[in-house]
């Protein structure tokens, strides 16, 4: 199964920009575009339908990243994410088809941007965790990421929709930024759910193992592919059970919490990713997804 990374689908997209606009007269029929939102907020998803006559690929361009829709009973399906740091506004999306006879077409969709209401709360750590409050290693361990997320599977290995990963309590949220020891700034990637030590962690839906090993920040860290350009990440795990290359179903067990990395107590941090960016993990399950949506 090929995994498709974002600077090839860019450059397949820029063989597409190169196409001819096509006009009315021969297009193979009106192509229409249906957003499932009146706007997204940072750090969220919304789901684009594009509905037509003879498609044969749809993708998008939107804040300079390129995504991948695909078919379902209805035409084609894609989900467009807006960056938690995205700045607030109006942002054009340009919608490329492909039809079957070759012919290609533009549509631009207008998207709006609305503010994530992102809170703050100020953090203590130890002496001993100062250094992992420097910027190099923030970044490091997010680059490390990124190259992984950053790219789009064209299958979609989810069947059966998405659930959390533990029914523990929730105290810490998506979005919040925090401000470690009156020095570092920076905003969470995730949701934190508070357990003791060993408390059992399960895939919140079907894919393959991309990572499993110990981190900086997130210490004892599980990350799956979803397909579709979605994945999850499990952090402070005191034991894995999977390993890279793994596939699991929902409900499988990855391994256990623990207390490792940056953290002051016993949790697990489950965070998401969509498009490229980390998305709010409560948005993304209230959208329902289940195979065929």
């Amino acid at each position: 199964m090929k995994r498709i990374g974002i600077g090839l689908i860019a450059a397949l997209i820029l063989i597409l920009l190169a196409a001819p606009t096509q006009a009315p007269a021969q297009s193979a029929g009106p192509v229409t575009i249906t957003l499932q939102f009146a706007a997204i907020r940072q750090g969220t998803v919304g789901l684009v339908r594009v509905a037509g006559e003879d498609l044969a690929e749809v993708r998008a361009v939107f804040q300079e990243r390129v995504f991948q829709f695909y078919p379902d009973q209805a035409g084609f399906t894609g989900l467009i994410s807006a960056a938690m740091e995205q700045d607030v506004g109006t942002y054009n999306m340009q919608v490329w088809v492909r039809h079957g006879d070759g012919t290609a077409e533009r549509i631009d969709q207008d998207v709006q941007v609305n503010y994530g209401e992102f809170g703050r709360f100020d953090i203590i750590l130890p002496a001993s965790m100062m250094p992992l409050l420097q910027p190099d290693i923030n970044q490091a361990e997010k680059d490390k990421l990124f190259n992984i997320a950053g790219r789009f599977t064209p299958e979609r290995y989810y069947t059966e929709g998405f659930i959390l990963p533990s029914a523990a309590e929730q105290i810490g949220w998506f979005g919040t930024w925090r401000l470690y020891n009156q020095s570092f700034w920076y905003q969470h990637t995730g949701l934190d759910m508070k357990m003791a030590i060993g408390t059992p962690i399960v895939a919140a839906a079907s894919g393959r193992v991309m990572l499993s090993e110990m981190v900086a920040i997130r210490g004892g860290f599980v990350l799956i592919d979803h397909g579709w350009g979605i994945y999850t990440g499990y952090a402070h795990l005191s034991e894995r059970y999977v390993v890279p290359g793994q596939w699991v179903k929902q409900g499988d067990v990855l391994g256990l919490s623990g207390l490792n990395g940056r953290s002051s107590g016993a949790h697990l941090h489950w965070e998401v990713m969509a498009g490229g960016v980390w998305v709010d993990p409560l948005t993304f399950l209230d959208l329902g997804l289940i195979a065929g949506s």
